[in-house]
């Protein structure tokens, strides 16, 4: 008889909830509920069948996206649907152990409530991606293992994860300035050469290279060029402004202009939360001016010299996470399921307290019982256009500031594994 070893809690209520979700996601399919979903399938059969992307309702992505879930679709929508969602959910559990990797680089004997207490933690908005169909799962997962690559001193094969969410989706795109400040020059390359062949070449054998061309010409031109060098978001007009975006420069927007933030539908009363009543052009340069002063935090926080032990890279890592959900035009709530390894360090530096002062522990605490709390209040639309959300992110983020702080001035412990 071998010997048997006890089944954790945890991975009981893991499987309750994959059960549970596995049932909603069901009916959501049975009462027609797809969500985009639907767009992602109606992408792939226009490659299939040789049909333009363009006009696609809410289709706002490169060819690259819809070429690559092409052969997905040829099974037919009920396939598509369901392999898509578990795809998601072995694309969440990937991102836990990335995210182990970068916060625990020695190995070694890791606690399973080093796994499933961060993923509780976003399990909310991870939900919502699997609810909505949405990439961002996906995203997050290539990140970490361009981060993961990173850490290891394998530049030239971080970019390629890099380059591939960026051809995917605009969000990551902002991870090239951080990249840049750091002079990776051989992740830089990489990733915009993959960016590049994502983009342009991969979908070139199937939509022609004249029209893959004009495709991705006309996604630069309405989501992209709009994205990298205004930073707005993209053709979402007033959708963008919604309560659900709790990004810095739609919060700024709700607080700084009468603006309505309930829901595109409209079908409910309007929610109006602004303090002041400024020309949406003001608004624009305060926002802008909050994001230049994150910015200088980071800088200030993390120095010059990029961190020499596995954790303080880390702590980088994350703190460079939360600065670009705080900043970039477009972060809906299932955004924040890239919280994940933020999470995860921070709850590391709780576990492990000689690393960090007292002070830096508290606050870590409070930040961490902050986005509990914004997340259990993301059930109002009146404190999401407030941007709980948000709020809870910024204080997160200062306290990760401070975290990177505390490692350059005091060093990580003895344990820390020291950068190829």
């Amino acid at each position: 008889m071998g010997r048997k070893y006890p089944l954790h809690p945890a991975w009981v209520v893991a499987g309750l909830l994959f059960a549970l979700v596995s049932a909603i996601m069901v009916g959501k399919f049975l009462h027609g509920d797809y969500k985009d979903a639907e767009v992602w399938y109606d992408a792939g059969r226009r490659v299939l069948t040789g049909d333009t992307l363009a006009g696609l309702p809410h289709y706002r992505y490169p060819p690259t996206f819809a070429v690559l879930v092409a052969p997905l679709t040829a099974l037919g929508f009920a396939p598509f649907f369901f392999i898509w969602y578990l795809l998601n959910v072995a694309l969440f559990g990937a991102s836990a152990w990335l995210a182990r990797a970068l916060v625990f680089p020695s190995g070694g004997q890791v606690s399973p409530r080093d796994y499933w207490l961060p993923s509780l933690l976003v399990a909310a908005f991870a939900i919502d991606n699997l609810f909505l169909g949405q990439t961002n799962i996906l995203i997050m997962a290539l990140v970490y293992v361009s981060f993961l690559w990173d850490q290891q001193g394998r530049q030239w094969r971080a970019g390629i994860p890099l380059g591939a969410a960026m051809a995917i989706k605009t969000f990551p795109m902002a991870l090239v300035l951080y990249f840049a400040f750091r002079l990776r020059g051989r992740i830089l390359a990489s990733g915009l050469l993959c960016c590049a062949f994502f983009l342009l070449l991969l979908p070139a054998p199937v939509r022609g290279f004249g029209r893959n061309l004009e495709e991705v010409s006309s996604w630069a031109e309405r989501v992209a060029a709009p994205f990298v060098s205004r930073g707005e978001a993209g053709d979402w007009g007033q959708h963008s402004l919604d309560f659900g975006n709790q990004s810095l420069p739609a919060v700024a927007r709700r607080y700084l202009t009468r603006v309505d933030a309930q829901v595109m539908a409209r079908e409910r009363p309007p929610i109006y939360v602004n303090v002041v009543k400024l020309a949406p052009a003001q608004a624009i340069l305060i926002a802008g001016a909050l994001a230049l002063a994150l910015c200088a935090g980071f800088v200030l926080s993390v120095g010059r010299r990029r961190p020499q032990e596995a954790l303080g890279l880390a702590a980088e890592y994350g703190l460079v996470t939360t600065l670009l959900l705080l900043l970039s035009p477009l972060s809906w709530t299932y955004f924040f399921v890239m919280l994940l390894l933020p999470v995860m360090l921070g709850l590391r530096l709780l576990s492990d307290r000689e690393t960090l002062g007292a002070r830096s522990l508290l606050a870590l605490r409070v930040a961490l019982w902050g986005l509990v709390l914004a997340t259990i209040l993301l059930v109002s639309h009146y404190a999401r256009a407030l941007g709980n959300l948000f709020w809870a992110t910024v204080l997160f983020y200062a306290v990760l500031a401070l975290v990177c702080l505390d490692l350059r001035r005091s060093g990580s412990p003895p344990s820390d594994q020291t950068l190829p």
